[in-house]
Order: C-alpha cells, then structure tokens, then sequence
C-alpha cells in the first residue's frame, strides 16, 4: 500500500446525519492499525464539529471551518489560520435577517441567501470568498480553503502530498483534492468531483467509504499503476509527436541498454521527471554517474564510504518530502560497495515502511547486486514497488528480479544473451509484443523500446527521450572510447563552415585534433567551441576551466603551439583522473 494517510471530508463522506457510524468508526480503527494517519477535513464550525463528532481524538490532524482552523488531537494544539469574522459584517448579516452561523472564522448560511450576502458585502467593502458545499455557502477570507489547510497539515505530520489519498463528496473538495495525490468518492458524489476522483466507491456517505477503505483501500485491490492522472512523461513517438508514459507509482522499471547506448541518460529522464513532480527519489550511484544531477534545486550529493555515513544521507527526507538523494560509492572497492549497500537498502526500507520516503529507488549496475546469491529479495523488497535497475547486463538478474519488473525501458542492445534474457521476461505474455532481435540491436542512440509485463498494457512502443536539464556525466575515463549521440558530438568546421571532422568521444576528439589543419584549430579556439563542448557534454568544470584559460592565452597570441598544448591538456587531464580514482581505491 503507498498511502500513508487518509484525509477524509465529513458530512456526506464520513458521517450520515452528523454522525459517523459504527461501520466508519471500525474502517477508521482498522486503517489506524494498518499503520495510516487520518486526516479530517471539515467545513463546519470547529465548535459544531467538537458538538456532533465524539471520536475526534481518533484523528491525528482536524482540518475545521474550510481550511479555517486547524487542530492536533494528540497535542491539543488550536491553530486558526485567518482572523476571525469582522464585528460589522454579523451585525450587518443580523440586521438584514439573514439567518447564519459563526465560527473562529468561517461564517456559513444557505444558497437562497446569496444575493443578500453579496450585497452586503458590497455595501460593507468587505471582502469575503465565497465557497459552496451543495445547499450551503460559506463566507471565507481570502485565499483560506480546505486546500490549504489540508497542505498545512500534510506538512505538519511529516508527510508527502503523494502519500496521502483523500475522500470527499460536494464541490468544496475540489480544492481540497487538489492538495492530495490521490482521490475517492462515492457514488452519490457531485458530478464535478467524480470527473476529479481516482476512485469512485460504490454505496453513500460513511457506509459507502466504510466498506471501500475496509475492503478495496486495506486490501490493496485499488489499481494503482493504472490510473491516467499519475503518468510520468519521459519521452515522445517520433513519427507522431505523441507523448510516452508510464505510472509514477505502483510499478518496478528495468532499463537495459548496451555500454554507451543512452540507458543512463534516459535513467536521469526518469529522475528528472520524478523531481518535478515532487517526488522522493533516493540513488544508489556505484560509479559516480550522477553527481551532475546535484546543481538542480531539491537535490544532495553525498560521498558514501560507511553506514552512519548513508543513514546521515537519508535524513535528508526528515526535512524535505520531494528530496533527491545521491549516494555517491565510486570511491570503494567492489567488495566494500557490496557490503554497504546490503546494510543500507535496510536503512531504506525501513524509512519507506515508517514515512513511505523516498517513493523511488534507483538502483545503477544492478547485476552485481541483484544477481545469484546477491541482495535478497526480502532484503530489496520489491514488492513494495517504486524500483529503477539500471543494467547492461539484465541476463546476470536472478528470475525472481526480474519477475518483479512490470515497466522494461530498452536502449540499443545487441549481445544475444541479453536478448534471449529480456525474451523470457516478455514470456508471460499471451504473445511476444515485439521482435526483440529485429528491434534492439539496430536502435540508434537516444531511442528506446517501451514494453508492460502486464497483458492490458503490452503494446510495444518505440520513442525518443525526453530532454534533460542536466547532461548526463560519465567518469573522463569511460568516455574516451564510448560514443556520444549525434546532438552531442563534437564537429570540427573550417572557417568557411566546410565539415573536416566528427568526434563522437573524447578519443575520436584527439584523435581529431592531431589530424585536422591549423585553420580549423585556431576558428574554434577563437570561438571558445573547444571548453564549451567538454563543459556541456561532460560537466566537467575543472578540465573545461583550464581549457577556457588555454583558448585565451591563444587568443593572446601567448600560445604558439596550439595543437600540443591541447592534447597534454586533454590527455594529461584523463589520466590523472584515472590515477585518482586507482589511489582513492586502494586507499579505502
């Protein structure tokens, strides 16, 4: 279950006649047992609500008077969240007879008295919202809705937005949906709210949700993965421009792709999407590819050699819900990362099962900890779903890994293995959705096949990537012979624009400047295109610096040997990177 609080609305939903019934009340009892928080939210008088609702210390958050007031039963904390209504608006509702009742800060009377109320309101100067919950109308502040008092309370218990499933009934919980991630009503709900609802229950008010959270909700039969509102784009059709998708939670995703085909770009995609969204999302980086996700807001990069190390990482989450943790283990042996990412996908999943953060996992080079005799699967828990493994080697996953997967997102991949591997995957369906052979050895970079385990959702679908805010970094070393898509190599122009060369790595961009004339050497340290290139395609700061500083001095004539001193600049740079990453090794 990804819930981790209800947020319930109370006449119409929870309560018949004022009163929550005996079948809600034990629905209530048993989703408290089951670990959930429950949220009421309410638009009546918090003095009326203490009236008709007893059990209201069965709550942890009270969500009163339409986002107007906010209560903790547990603490007996009073929070009003506007200033009460103004003395000369009573006493001019009293003085025009219309009938009304007040609260900390709402005040409330019936639709056949809204063109009194509004002309009252014109003639005062005062400014009051106007919200309607069916036959009645309530006089707000400005900007104060239920909405808003729900966000105010998620936020108080330490939750997420996405965690939380809320139920309602009238159009004053419109707003109030808005705030959760996800959304229920029953049968009897206005029109407006059921276009709105994940879910619609089948029976009314509080039996009705009494017997959806006791039994679809608890049970864990809500289709999560299939709802068309929770939908991640990560890319496109091109021959249609029609957008890619797939379920932001309730599902496990394998991404499999040869070395250099485009597999840890489109992983950065997948977490980028998931940023926006306001989703927690923790990374388990093996070999330091995804630091340069670290400049973008909501993210923190970590250099993880020890458990306190990583469970200090995770804390993050304590303080921010939407976080984005990456757990940086480049500088471990192999051994080591094995033996601390066993202990720490346990601080992981402790946290998910206590708070439900972070929502997704991404787990990089996942055959060498998922393979025979790795990780186990209680360890992983991947029945708790919210997985990315990012491989090239998916034939090294054990089955039961793979079992597991529901999304598989394939890059270019040739070896047979591989392909005989992923064949068997897709063997549950009725039918092979694709000819894997025909397809995957011949994709080109920056394209992939989309493909569901499940029957309803097997349709084969070949698209482009989505376009990332960051470029996706690989250590220098692995980039000297592994090739760049077309869009991002390097192409070597005499000054009359004339094409003299393509790099599409940093071995084929030396190789390139020790061939190509001097002319198209000094046109583009002359533009600056040579630091340029590295800063964008690789993000490498310090080597593109020095690079920048190299163009200058030519440009000042300071440098005569421009050729030589780019290749001792480039070669020199990889190699002393290499050597770093061997010292920091062996030193532990």
């Amino acid at each position: 279950m990804i819930w981790k609080a209800l947020a319930c609305d109370y006449d119409g939903t929870l309560a018949s006649e004022d009163r929550i019934g005996a079948e809600a009340l034990a629905a209530l009892a048993q989703a408290r047992a089951a670990g959930l928080r429950l949220i009421l939210v309410t638009g009546r008088t918090f003095f009326e609500l203490l009236r008709v609702c007893e059990p209201i210390d069965l709550f942890d958050a009270v969500v009163a008077e339409n986002g107007g007031v906010l209560y903790f039963p547990a603490l007996g904390v009073l929070r009003d969240q506007a200033p009460p209504p103004p003395p000369r608006l009573l006493a001019e509702l009293d003085a025009r007879g219309i009938p009304f009742q007040v609260g900390r800060v709402i005040v409330g009377t019936w639709r056949p008295e809204e063109a009194r109320v509004r002309a009252a309101l014109r003639d005062l100067g005062v400014q009051m919202e106007l919200v309607y919950n069916r036959a009645a109308v309530m006089l707000l502040p400005p900007g104060v809705s239920k909405g808003g008092g729900v966000r105010e309370a998620i936020r108080a218990l330490g939750l997420a937005h996405h965690d939380v499933l809320a139920l309602g009934d009238a159009e004053n919980d419109l707003d109030f949906f808005e705030a959760c991630g996800w959304t229920a009503c029953p049968v009897n709900a206005v029109p407006e709210l059921k276009d709105r609802a994940d879910w619609i229950f089948p029976g009314e008010d509080g039996t009705g949700v009494a017997r959806a959270i006791a039994g679809p909700l608890l049970g864990g039969l809500l289709p999560v993965a299939r709802s068309p509102r929770h939908r991640l784009a990560i890319g496109w059709v091109a021959e249609t421009a029609e957008p890619v998708e797939i379920p932001e939670r309730g599902v496990n995703v394998l991404i499999q792709g040869d070395p250099f085909s485009g597999k840890s770009w489109l992983a950065g995609v997948l977490i980028e999407r998931l940023l926006a969204r306001r989703y927690a999302v923790c990374v388990v980086d093996p070999e330091g590819d995804y630091r340069v996700l670290a400049p973008l807001p909501g993210v923190s990069w970590a250099e993880v050699r020890n458990l306190p190390a990583w469970d200090h990482a995770l804390e993050r989450f304590d303080h921010d819900p939407a976080a984005c943790v990456i757990l940086d283990l480049s500088t471990l042996e192999q051994g080591d990362k094995s033996a601390l990412l066993a202990a720490g996908i346990g601080l992981i999943r402790e946290r998910r099962r206590r708070a439900g953060l972070p929502h997704w996992v991404v787990l990089d080079e996942a055959h060498y900890w998922l393979g025979e005799g790795g990780l186990s699967d209680a360890a992983l828990g991947l029945g708790d779903k919210g997985h990315c493994l990012v491989t090239y080697c998916a034939n090294r996953l054990r089955p039961s890994v793979l079992d597991a997967v529901d999304v598989l997102l394939l890059a270019r991949t040739a070896a047979a293995s591989q392909l005989e591997c992923l064949r068997a995957v897709l063997a549950r369906l009725p039918a092979d959705p694709a000819d894997l052979a025909a397809v995957l050895p011949h994709l080109p970079l920056g394209e992939f096949l989309l493909l569901r385990t499940e029957p309803a959702g097997a349709r084969t679908r070949t698209f482009v990537a989505a376009p990332r805010m960051t470029s996706h970094v690989r250590h220098l070393r692995k980039y000297a012979d592994g090739r760049l898509p077309e869009a991002r190599r390097f192409f070597f122009r005499a000054p009359d624009g004339r094409l003299v060369a393509t790099a599409a790595s940093l071995g084929e961009f030396l190789q390139g400047v020790g061939i190509v004339g001097d002319d198209v050497l000094v046109f583009h340290a002359g533009r600056g295109d040579f630091s340029r290139w590295l800063l964008e395609v690789f993000a490498e700061r310090e080597l593109g610096r020095h690079l920048a500083k190299l163009e200058g001095r030519f440009r000042r004539r300071e440098i005569t040997d421009l050729r030589g001193a780019l290749e001792r600049l480039i070669t020199g740079a990889v190699k002393r990177a290499s050597e770093t990453r061997r010292t920091l090794r062996r030193s532990g």
